[in-house]
């Protein structure tokens, strides 16, 4: 029995000698397992393994890009201290400050590496990329992009609608945008990559047709509208470059409704409803935006007042995304 007990203590010691030794050479010996020549990587840490793969590869992100926030808050702290002959004030101050730092980046082909556990029970990982592997992938995806930019380039060249050259010019500047962020990202994975000059200068021609044809279509919205949707959607379609105007390609009609229910409750309750519609020149109607919603609380008049919020925050929030889904129904996806 006791030989059974001392070969389990003897085991327990060499398993957490060799986690720890482990988790040693995923810190110490990154370079050398992953020279910076061959490999991006990073260490992550968490409380398993799982967590340590993430936290590795949130860090790898950051090599590509970061958003760092910065809050800082001030405390302070007033002492008074007094007797029969004297008193005093002391006054405190600390500043204490929390940094965030967090990437949007998508990256491809990362994979992960050694993982440790220290002698504390934390976990360690990599997250690496094999730079000429991933290179490769990174020039074959920004290619077959590129075949399809061009090719709703052409498609828009050869439409005689406006709507559709949009939605053609739409759905390859979406394309662009994503094949500049996969550039900037092959920049750094392999340094001597080719130079992307020319492609980012028929890119810029695209972009300029795109806004060439959204100055020359007209939405006009119905006088009935309420005033609060006319100023979104004003300011949803200006900002795409889209015209307002008093004759034009299409006519939006509007609905919103606020409505009081009683739901058998003390609390007061309002639903609301939007309904958009998009008329073409022949009086289809091509497009329609409908929500609806419901806000309750003690208060009448600030539930009524947060349901006129929550109505118009749909609609600034949803409406365009929406309306992008109508543009690529109209290329046949």
């Amino acid at each position: 029995m006791k030989i059974k007990i001392l070969l389990f203590v003897l085991l327990s010691i060499l398993i957490s000698s060799c986690s720890a030794q482990q988790s040693n050479d995923v810190l110490v010996n990154l370079e050398k397992s992953f020279p910076d020549s061959r490999y991006l990587a990073a260490v992550g840490e968490g409380d398993s393994k799982n967590e340590a793969e993430k936290n590795a590869m949130a860090k790898l992100s950051l090599i590509f890009e970061s958003n760092v926030d910065v809050n800082q808050t001030l405390n302070e702290h007033y002492s008074e201290f007094s007797d029969d002959e004297n008193s005093s004030l002391t006054y405190e101050a600390q500043t204490t400050k929390r940094t965030n730092v967090q990437s949007e980046q998508k990256l491809l082909n990362v994979k992960y590496g050694k993982h440790g556990v220290d002698e504390n029970g934390n976990n360690y990982a990599v997250a690496y990329i094999n730079r000429s592997e991933t290179s490769f992938i990174y020039e074959e995806k920004i290619a077959n992009n590129n075949s399809s930019i061009f090719a709703m380039d052409n498609s828009a060249e050869m439409s005689d609608s406006k709507i559709f050259k949009y939605a053609a010019y739409n759905r390859a500047s979406e394309m662009m945008n994503e094949n500049i962020e996969l550039m900037k990202q092959l920049s750094i994975i392999s340094p001597n990559t080719s130079n992307f000059s020319d492609q980012i200068s028929k890119y810029e021609s695209i972009y300029r047709k795109k806004g060439d044809v959204a100055s020359s279509i007209k939405f006009v919205i119905s006088n009935e509208s309420s005033k609060d949707v006319v100023n979104s959607l004003s300011s949803l379609l200006t900002s795409k470059g889209f015209k307002i105007a008093d004759i034009g390609d299409f006519l939006i009609t509007s609905t919103m409704k606020f409505e009081k229910v009683d739901l058998g409750r003390k609390e007061t309750f309002y639903n609301w409803f939007i309904n958009i519609a998009l008329t073409n020149a022949q009086n289809e109607t091509v497009f329609n935006f409908e929500k609806s919603g419901r806000e309750g609380g003690i208060s009448e008049s600030a539930v009524f007042a947060r349901t006129k919020y929550s109505a118009n925050e749909s609609l600034r929030k949803n409406f365009i995304t929406e309306f992008n889904g109508y543009l690529n129904s109209l290329l046949g996806n």
